[in-house]
């Protein structure tokens, strides 16, 4: 009697335990159906995502509220896997560590092993030894791919490589162990049950991984620079089945590598295969373009931005979701793929075409881009005085008086005095009354706020001038005036205490130095401005002391020189004017390297000065000196 109650107790505990395991397996299918039907959907939700992680994670919280059983594991091992692929994109990889822990202690204890180290590399040695041989072991695969993919993530390579050598630890090795051979010659019993579904198929999973860590460590290659060694990692991924967008990247740090070693035209080669492979591969775009600016091809340049900002705005129009349950993205990690797919924002690359266009003399186009991203930074609410984010963008007021340069050139007065105007009100309460920048407190001329202050002064002196020039070339010289004077009023506000700080730069900032020199060269061009202005109104004295300053500002330039020849020969100062007028023949156009904005820039035909008048008087008046000698 008691004998045939033990084993009816077996054989309810027996039932029980099937009703159980047959329970939460059509759970599991069920969760993972409606995963799947979302799944084929051009436009996935996210939503379905974050219910299905939930309901998985109920799941997994039932099946481990009871103690291991061996015949339970399948499904244990199945339901984790599923709830870490789902949970990927909401917890942090840390938690889903220690969730696969504590699946594995389980595991461990469901089979009689003890292991007292929680440690994740001693678990996973005595989990492949316990369960290497068994039915079991395509289960135990699948966690051990979701923990390859955390430390891939974090790009813990050196540790992958130990957990693939245990995978591996019977296959001899003829010789030393590197992660390329330890994947290359990875071999997992893959086997997928029927009748337990998953949410990602573990040999599609196993090969993400694997060209994820191929490329993941050519990138480290070419952090430390060795890019011959990073070229034959990327040569290996090209082998490997991957997405179009995974070997359009690959093609890309292929470039890159090449680019890196002095070789543009082999980079342009893998970039343009890149974007032929897969077109919205952005980073490829703008890789182009950095390589053809390096080549001094502006053509070339300004296409390739021009589909680079094309191709971006396709993309923010588009939803964010993606069909993928895991991403290339993902598994290469933030750090990675930041450095991996540097691309500059929509509004940066815009900004980048427009001042590339103007730059190369395609006026019109960057014009249009200037307006472009004008209306876009408006659109956005963007503070035109807002101090800076942290990005490479240029300050607001930058933009603005690009924007108003572009105009003038395009001969778009009206439109240019408009958008400087801007500046001009936004400055205007930033502006401080006087600024002395002593170049011997160094640590006072490097601080941020005298940097800024100075900024706002250069910004509205520049602003004036653009205006100033906007009127010059309306015929009205009057206004010409005010503005060129309204400018210096600005400009002189910033007073340098050392006169020889040009020679010795006395210690200060590279910053600092850049807006001194910045400052200089604007001063130069009001005087020169305003001088021409006088001259042509035949305010001649006036002229003549603006022409001097000028010089002073920014010697050796050889249209301020002219102009100056010209108002002494009408002031009959003959030999005054013979003497400047062989000076300025013996002068270069380009008088002094400075690296100037491009707001500051000045083309040939803006101050150019015809001289054929001159020349002929000049001429006359030598040759008459001559003979009388």
């Amino acid at each position: 009697m008691r004998y045939t109650t033990v084993v009816l107790n077996q054989r309810v505990g027996h039932f029980s335990h099937l009703k159980h395991v047959d329970r939460w397996s059509e759970e599991n299918n069920n969760i993972i159906l409606t995963w799947k039907q979302n799944e084929v959907n051009l436009e996935p939700s996210q939503d379905v995502r974050k219910r299905c992680c939930s309901e998985c994670l109920k799941l997994l919280q039932k099946i481990q509220g009871i103690p291991a059983a061996t015949e339970r594991l399948k499904l244990e091992m199945t339901v984790s896997y599923n709830t870490f692929l789902f949970s990927l994109g909401f917890s942090n990889p840390s938690e889903v560590e220690e969730s696969i822990i504590h699946t594995l202690l389980r595991a461990l204890e469901a089979a009689g092993s003890q292991v007292s180290s929680s440690d994740p590399m001693k678990l996973w040695e005595a989990v492949l030894r316990t369960f290497g041989t068994s039915v079991i072991v395509p289960y135990v695969y699948k966690l051990l791919l979701i923990q390859w993919m955390l430390w891939l993530m974090n790009c813990q390579l050196e540790r992958i490589l130990t957990l693939l050598t245990q995978t591996n630890h019977k296959r001899e090795r003829s010789a030393p162990v590197n992660l390329l051979t330890e994947t290359q010659n990875l071999a997992l019993s893959m086997e997928e049950d029927s009748s337990l579904m998953v949410a990602m198929a573990a040999k599609d999973l196993k090969d993400l991984l694997h060209i994820c860590t191929v490329i993941c460590q050519g990138v480290e290659h070419v952090k430390m620079e060795k890019y011959s060694v990073a070229l034959e990692a990327f040569q290996e991924a090209k082998g490997l089945p991957s997405p179009r967008s995974l070997l359009a990247l690959i093609h890309t740090l292929t470039g890159q590598s090449f680019a890196k070693l002095g070789q543009p035209h082999c980079a342009l080669h893998f970039y343009r295969k890149a974007v032929e492979v897969d077109c919205a591969c952005h980073c490829a775009l703008y890789q182009s373009a950095l390589v053809f600016r390096q080549l001094g091809n502006s053509k070339a340049e300004i296409e390739a931005l021009h589909l680079l900002y094309s191709a971006v705005q396709l993309q923010a129009d588009k939803s964010s979701s993606s069909a993928s349950l895991v991403s290339p993205a993902t598994l290469l990690g933030g750090e990675q793929m930041t450095f991996i797919s540097r691309v500059p924002s929509s509004s940066m690359v815009l900004h980048t075409l427009a001042h590339t266009c103007v730059f190369n003399g395609s006026i019109s186009d960057g014009v249009e881009h200037y307006l472009d991203l004008l209306a876009s930074l408006q659109s956005d609410g963007k503070d035109l005085v807002s101090t800076g984010d942290g990005t490479p963008f240029p300050r607001i007021p930058v933009v603005y008086l690009e924007a108003g340069f572009a105009l003038l050139k395009a001969q778009r007065y009206s439109d240019a005095l408009v958008v400087c105007e801007e500046v001009i009100t936004s400055t205007l309460d930033f502006i401080p009354k006087r600024l002395l920048l002593d170049a011997g407190e160094k640590q006072k001329s490097e601080s941020d706020v005298v940097l800024e202050n100075v900024d706002f002064v250069l910004w509205a002196g520049a602003a004036h001038l653009l205006q100033a020039q906007a009127h010059w070339k309306l015929k009205d010289t009057k206004e010409a005036i005010t503005n060129f004077t309204r400018a210096i009023n600005q400009l002189v506000k910033v007073f340098i205490k050392q006169k020889d700080w040009k020679q010795k730069h006395l210690g200060n900032s590279e910053a600092m130095v850049e807006r001194m020199v910045t400052l200089e060269a604007t001063k130069g061009q009001v005087l020169a401005g305003r001088g021409r202005c006088f001259l042509e109104r035949g305010q001649l004295k006036e002229a003549l002391r603006d022409l001097h300053l000028s010089l002073q500002m920014t010697p050796g330039c050889k249209n301020t020189q002219m102009w100056l020849t010209e108002v002494l020969w009408r002031l009959d100062r003959r030999e005054e004017a013979s003497a400047n007028w062989r000076e300025a023949h013996s002068t270069s156009d380009t008088p002094m390297s400075i690296n100037l904005p491009l707001y500051l820039q000045t083309w040939p035909e803006d101050t150019a000065f015809d001289s054929t008048d001159l020349k002929k008087k000049m001429s006359d008046y030598i040759h008459a000196k001559n003979v009388m000698t």
